[in-house]
């Protein structure tokens, strides 16, 4: 039976959160994130152009980074393709050794959010093992211990999922709302921008799957 588990790491124990200025800077890997050797993670950080260049130049230099390229730029946001260095004291290079999917990743300086997915508890064990024997502050924050005859297969990752159940329960859907994107997006720790992005493709996978 599969496992998904979400945890927090310190910021200046993953590359992404040491690289970041101060200023709210805010940053998420890009929607479900291949963990192969030879396919490079896609990453949105959200923050004027003097932060994001600041962040740019600064996660260049990290040595768990092996290179960056900048390839879409907006006003206030940047997606950038990150090559990680062939390192085993990465947080990611724990999850790829335990076989693990990433499915989300989001954010600041200060702490950054995880949410993977294992084959087994054993691979789950394994990764958790690994981080405590490598000196990660690791804090479990959800365990979910999936069973395949009930999970559903609705086409949505498991930021999506989580991202609707949070804007229903909120009441993101009722009639007046009671709550705004603004306000959600800052208790997920991502930006505006990125929530309405991440509802869209939601309800585009919900629609596709259930009436298409």
């Amino acid at each position: 039976m599969s496992v998904v588990l979400t945890f927090t790491v310190p910021g200046g124990q993953f590359a992404l959160g040491r690289a970041m200025p101060e200023g709210g800077i805010r940053a998420e890997l890009d929607r479900v994130v291949p963990l192969g050797d030879k396919t490079p993670p896609f990453l949105w950080a959200y923050a004027d152009a003097p932060a994001l260049d600041d962040f740019e130049t600064r996660l260049a230099g990290d040595a768990d980074v092996a290179g960056v390229e900048a390839v879409d730029a907006f006003d206030d946001r940047r997606l950038y393709r990150v090559d990680w260095a062939n390192a085993d004291t990465d947080v990611l290079s724990h999850l790829r050794a335990a076989s693990a999917s990433l499915s989300g990743a989001t954010g600041t300086r200060d702490a950054w959010k995880f949410t993977a997915r294992f084959p087994t508890q054993d691979d789950l064990s394994r990764f958790h093992d690994a981080c405590r024997d490598a000196g990660f502050d690791l804090t479990v924050t959800g365990v979910n211990r999936l069973d395949p005859d009930e999970e559903r297969d609705d086409g949505l990752t498991t930021n999506q999922r989580e991202t609707l159940v949070r804007a229903y329960e909120a009441g993101f859907y009722d009639i007046p709302r009671k709550t705004t994107t603004v306000e959600l997006a800052d208790e997920l720790g991502i930006s505006d921008q990125s929530l309405s992005e991440r509802l869209r493709r939601a309800h585009a996978a919900l629609v596709e799957d259930s009436l298409l």
